[in-house]
């Protein structure tokens, strides 16, 4: 498997699971906050995509969307959408594998990033949230379901990668 097809592998694996702890959550709960000082589950999801825009950034690319603002949560899951399906696109174009580790200049010309490395660490900031909104979530609705069953396939695709397994 080439690095681009693992890298969107592992990306789609770590993104998924957020749209569904977004998935029938009530407006209440997604603007709660345990304390003043602590990000709710909309607050988090709004902040995955702001740095997702902050990457891009980075990266030298014009983010499709630089909108936030509190809403619901089927605007807070398009707009994460949005900037996933850009990122996608981004390395789907890379036309080789060297590709995800050429130097990229950030829009502001003072700094150099990867995306190949960009785009593993993003999904990696989404699995570390998701444990986060996983949590809230729960503690708002005992009853609802937590997404493990995605949570495992995203942490067997990124093990499956890092130890080469997709051969046996």
């Amino acid at each position: 498997m080439s690095k681009i097809a693992e890298t969107i592998e592992i990306f789609e694996a770590a993104r998924q699971p957020l749209f569904t702890v977004l998935d029938g959550i009530s407006r209440e709960d997604l603007d709660w906050s345990p304390s003043e000082k602590v990000r709710g589950v909309g607050k988090i999801c709004r902040h995955l995509y702001r740095v997702d825009i902050w990457f891009l950034k980075r990266l030298g690319i014009v983010p499709v969307i630089t909108e936030d603002r509190p809403g619901p949560a089927d605007e807070i899951a398009a707009r994460m959408r949005t900037i996933q399906e850009q990122i996608i696109a981004e390395v789907k174009a890379c036309e080789s594998d060297a590709d995800l580790f050429a130097e990229r200049t950030s829009l502001d010309g003072k700094t150099t990033s990867q995306l190949g490395p960009d785009v593993i660490h993003m999904a990696q900031h989404y699995l570390y949230h998701l444990a986060q909104i996983t949590y809230l979530r729960r503690v708002r609705d005992r009853a609802w379901p937590a997404p493990q069953e995605e949570w495992e396939h995203a942490t067997h695709v990124i093990g499956d990668r890092v130890l080469d397994r997709s051969s046996d």
